[in-house]
């Protein structure tokens, strides 16, 4: 378990950095040119990863449903976004609002699919995000 959490925050400080960088791309370029370089980028390496180190190719491709492609839309406008807004908020603003969004629609998402028990500490922790956002939003 060590090891997933580890990787975990590893995974957050990469995204911190990636938004971070997209932002000044952004900030010259704009968002989408922004949002395109990461994507070009990142299917370039991940490409050449699933064919030399999987030896993988366009057989993976076919066994994928079409559905399973959507999360691969929705990637690319979260980095168009939070390219948009990195460099207007500033890091540690944006960083709060994207993942307390995160959060309260993961867990609205685990009520929906009925994947995750309600306890007391759920709407606590929301209402906390929440005020966290309001704080941020407001504070200067």
């Amino acid at each position: 378990m060590f090891g997933a959490v580890a990787i975990a925050l590893l995974g957050g400080a990469v995204v911190g950095m990636s938004r971070s960088i997209n932002g000044r791309l952004t900030m010259t370029k704009g968002p989408f040119v922004a949002s395109v370089w990461n994507h070009a980028i990142g299917f370039l390496l991940l490409t050449v990863y699933i064919v030399f180190v999987h030896r993988l190719g366009l057989p993976l491709l076919g066994q994928t449903p079409a559905f399973f492609f959507f999360g691969g839309v929705i990637g690319a406008f979260f980095v168009a976004i939070s390219s948009h807004v990195f460099p207007r908020l500033g890091a540690a603003r944006s960083g709060l609002l994207i993942i307390g969004a995160q959060m309260i629609t993961g867990l609205l998402i685990d009520y929906l699919r009925g994947t995750a028990e309600f306890h007391i500490g759920q709407p606590a922790g929301v209402a906390l995000i929440i005020v966290g956002i309001y704080l941020t939003r407001f504070s200067r």
